[in-house]
């Protein structure tokens, strides 16, 4: 279950239940996220690039956003779906696929959200993902995970934790 916390689908509750082996970004990351990113998201293009439940993707969608979401795990892909479907979004396109050989194909986006699983390696998703972003690359990393200074042409303007997961945000130089 997912309560969306923000924009025109505030407080909406999706009862699409949570795969096992998935791991949601909570409540309390989602909204701190938006608090950095913005409320008012209207003509921003904006990459879920690892969508695992897509609350994420829910959340840019709710506030504007015009939303790519990736994510490689066809049963993870298949409830991201039945999600959209179940609050009627229509700003979200689902690719199915590998974040690292499909995103350089999807463009450049002015926020680029990554939330790779935290036994992977951080590194290939930041040299693949921070030069999409044209505005904000905003990492989610378990709070051990030690991230460059610099990602491209961008800079690590600051780390928030909160509990095990940490919030890292990349803007340009």
């Amino acid at each position: 279950m997912i309560r969306i916390t923000g924009g025109s689908l505030r407080g909406r509750v999706v009862r699409v239940p949570v795969a096992e082996g998935i791991r949601p970004t909570t409540e309390r990351v989602r909204e701190a996220l938006f608090s950095i990113i913005g409320q008012d998201l209207e003509g921003i293009r904006f990459l879920d690039a690892f969508g695992g439940t897509g609350a994420v993707a829910l959340e840019a969608s709710s506030r504007g956003a015009d939303v790519i979401v990736l994510e490689r795990d066809g049963a993870a892909a298949r409830d991201i779906r039945a999600r959209l479907d179940a609050v009627g979004v229509t700003n979200v396109a689902l690719v199915p696929g590998n974040v690292l050989t499909h995103a350089p194909k999807l463009g450049i986006f002015d926020v680029v959200f990554a939330d790779p699983p935290w036994a992977a390696p951080v590194q290939p998703t930041i040299d693949a993902l921070a030069r999409l972003a044209t505005s904000l690359f905003i990492l989610e990393a378990e709070s051990a995970t030690v991230v460059p200074e610099r990602a491209g042409r961008l800079v690590l303007e600051r780390s928030r934790n909160y509990g095990r997961t940490t919030l890292h945000v990349y803007r340009p130089a």
